[in-house]
């Protein structure tokens, strides 16, 4: 005869379907209240778009200028060096298709909107477009009302905690359980205090940095994509020239050993593409700064392609400058 046991399952019909039923509310309603428990704890923790969130919400009418892209335009960014009103939306791995997301959907709640500004590093053109499932949609969802799914969307969708449980567990343990040190965010969303990285670990010594070899860099070419990307690009250009708006187009500094590593042929291509666009778009300058190793050295970066705060103060300075002289005269 069969063993009884081994052929239960975790939710008995012994009992008809209602005792089903009470089983099963036994058994989820703890995980459903652990999971909002820590949906609740998340959101109580201070991360750089819960302040820009503010800001937008209580300055959008003011704001002049949208910064948008990834992380390089994350950290070489800070609003607060800008003499019109800004904000930075930009993200780590944000590509121009959430760019371009973010712009359209958020345009109308920008009625004095003037500037754009816009990233487009050496290998940007050649790098896949964030997917319809992207973790952080969630975020641009809850906090900037921008649905980047390509799709009508759920109350699930604007779950922090469910969007990204790995990245968020570790969050909840070091805020809360650990205690590690919050950012120095300004009201601008801007981390002021974020110098960690192996530059800082190394002293900012050139020597010892010219011997790290093994930091990422995309040198992979491939031409269907860079046509692909070159004509979205031209899109979001040309939507920018019908909205009224000018726009600025930047390369971020980049540290010497990167500069260095970069494939010639990606490297050619986005040039041609940055050639283009300054003749064929009157009301876009361009900022090109990724080559500049006069006035920006080893202590300007986190790393070999991130500015930190230093280096932030000096680009947005010189970013402002250029504003002011081509578009405010």
């Amino acid at each position: 005869m069969q063993d009884q046991k081994s052929s239960s399952s975790i939710f008995s019909f012994k009992n008809g379907p209602f005792g089903f039923f009470k089983q099963a509310l036994v058994f989820f309603v703890p995980v459903l209240l652990i999971f909002a428990l820590a949906e609740l704890m998340i959101l109580q923790i201070p991360f750089n778009y819960t302040i820009t969130s503010d800001y937008f919400k209580n300055h959008h009418d003011e704001i002049e200028i949208l910064a948008l892209g990834p992380s390089q335009t994350n950290s070489a960014i800070n609003p607060k060096y800008l003499s019109n009103p800004a904000i930075s939306l930009a993200s780590t791995a944000q590509h121009h298709g959430l760019d371009f997301n973010i712009l359209k959907q958020t345009r109308d709640r920008l009625p004095n909107l003037k500037y754009v500004i816009l990233e487009l590093s050496y290998s940007h053109l050649e790098l896949p477009h964030n997917s319809d499932n992207f973790w952080k949609n969630a975020v641009y969802l809850k906090y900037y009302n921008v649905n980047a799914f390509g799709r009508n969307t759920y109350f699930k969708d604007k779950l922090i905690y469910l969007s990204n449980p790995d990245i968020y567990s570790k969050k909840l343990i070091d805020h809360y359980f650990i205690g590690i040190k919050e950012p120095n965010y300004n009201k601008y969303g801007f981390n002021e205090s974020d110098f960690e990285g192996s530059f800082k670990s190394l002293d900012y010594n050139e020597t010892s940095i010219s011997k790290i070899h093994n930091f990422r860099i995309n040198t992979t070419t491939d031409i269907d994509l860079f046509t692909k990307n070159t004509q979205f690009l031209f899109e979001m250009l040309d939507y920018c020239k019908s909205e009224k708006l000018n726009v600025v187009v930047c390369t971020m500094p980049l540290y010497k050993t990167y500069l260095k590593k970069r494939n010639p042929d990606i490297l050619r291509r986005r040039d041609s593409i940055l050639q283009i666009i300054s003749v064929k778009y009157d009301n876009l300058r361009l900022f090109n700064k990724e080559t500049d190793t006069v006035n920006f050295s080893a202590s300007d970066f986190i790393n070999q392609n991130h500015l930190n705060p230093k280096g932030a103060e000096k680009f947005s300075k010189a970013l402002n400058l250029l504003i002011n002289r081509e578009f405010n005269n």
